[in-house]
């Protein structure tokens, strides 16, 4: 891992590169490092374990996740239980003339690959959906071009997680999609509960199924909806018969705090500020020692990279290669 020190007077630096190019940390600079933010867990392991990170007064380091940073994602999650997450279905793509076959996306040496690229935003909204990590991958199928050149980097991947509660989370993206752009989407299923209601008679009981949708996670600066529907059924305790169903629904946006309300206060934000803009606030915040509204540690990009990592074990094309700069 590169240790490159600097006789500029820059304070913070924003590295951009390939991960699969390096996998710097700058002594005596903050650094917001472009993700993911290494090739593999192993290098993470490394970059986020750095002596430095623990010493008093040490320089900031965060992993460029930007979509986490938006308050379209934390109204989403607001809705949801992640104790009662049944299922989850993340989906996202780029239209095929976005990428290009010779391009870095596709190159092996530079840890090319479309969970890498792509599905590594997919990967990250689960985690914070089940609030955990997944206990395992349970299957992933991989698209290649199969020329002889990109034999190891996938365009297409559908992959499914187990997490500890029992739920599943799936991920699928394609970077050769339809030239008819889908706005990425995470839906969410939640476990029956009981919702008490003393209005029905005892030996009555009447329950809840919820789902929440987020369309637009990846790019919620420039459209996104989220859709809360529940289902609702009064039925017989002891024989089930169902008494009354039913459906209600409704939809929220929240293109700043102030749209997301309640819990949320009212950090600075504003309706035009891209995702990019609230991650470099919290990046600043961190820098001058002020509170942050949401972080992202070493450790949760260490398990990003795992999760990463166990995917492109399950797919057979193996883990992208450790960086020749570690």
């Amino acid at each position: 891992m590169t240790r490159t020190s600097t006789q500029s007077s820059s304070l913070c630096l924003i590295v951009s590169t390939s991960n699969g190019l390096s996998s710097p940390f700058v002594q005596e600079k903050h650094v917001l490092l472009e993700k993911p933010s290494t090739s593999n867990s192993s290098e993470a392991n490394i970059l986020f374990n750095l002596p430095e990170l623990s010493l008093p007064n040490a320089p900031v380091l965060l992993e460029a996740f930007h979509v986490r940073f938006h308050p379209a994602v934390h109204l989403f999650l607001s809705f949801i239980d992640p104790a009662a997450v049944m299922h989850v279905h993340t989906d996202s793509m780029v239209p095929v003339f976005i990428t290009d076959k010779g391009g870095i996306e596709f190159n092996y040496k530079l840890s090319g690959g479309s969970m890498m690229m792509l599905g590594t935003y997919n990967f990250g909204m689960l985690r914070m959906i089940f609030g955990a990590e997944p206990t395992e991958c349970l299957e992933c199928q991989t698209s290649i071009f199969g020329d002889g050149v990109h034999d190891r980097c996938d365009y297409r991947f559908a992959a499914k997680f187990a997490f500890p509660n029992g739920g599943v989370g799936e991920a699928m993206t394609t970077m050769r999609g339809s030239i008819l752009w889908k706005p990425s989407e995470a839906r969410v299923t939640m476990k029956e509960i009981v919702v008490t209601d003393k209005t029905i008679p005892e030996m009555q009981e009447k329950v809840r199924t919820r789902k929440v949708t987020l369309h637009g996670f990846m790019h919620a600066f420039v459209w996104h909806r989220i859709d809360v529907e529940d289902s609702y059924v009064i039925r017989e305790k002891v024989k089930g018969m169902i008494v009354k169903a039913w459906v209600e629904s409704e939809s929220h946006k929240a293109y700043s705090y102030k749209d997301a309300g309640g819990e949320f206060g009212n950090p600075p934000g504003e309706t035009w500020w891209m995702s990019y803009r609230y991650q470099l606030e919290e990046f600043v915040n961190r820098v001058k020692g002020r509170k942050t509204q949401y972080w992202i540690s070493g450790d949760d990009s260490l398990n990003q990279m795992k999760m990463i990592d166990t995917a492109y074990e399950k797919s057979g094309l193996g883990l992208r290669p450790t960086s020749a700069f570690v």
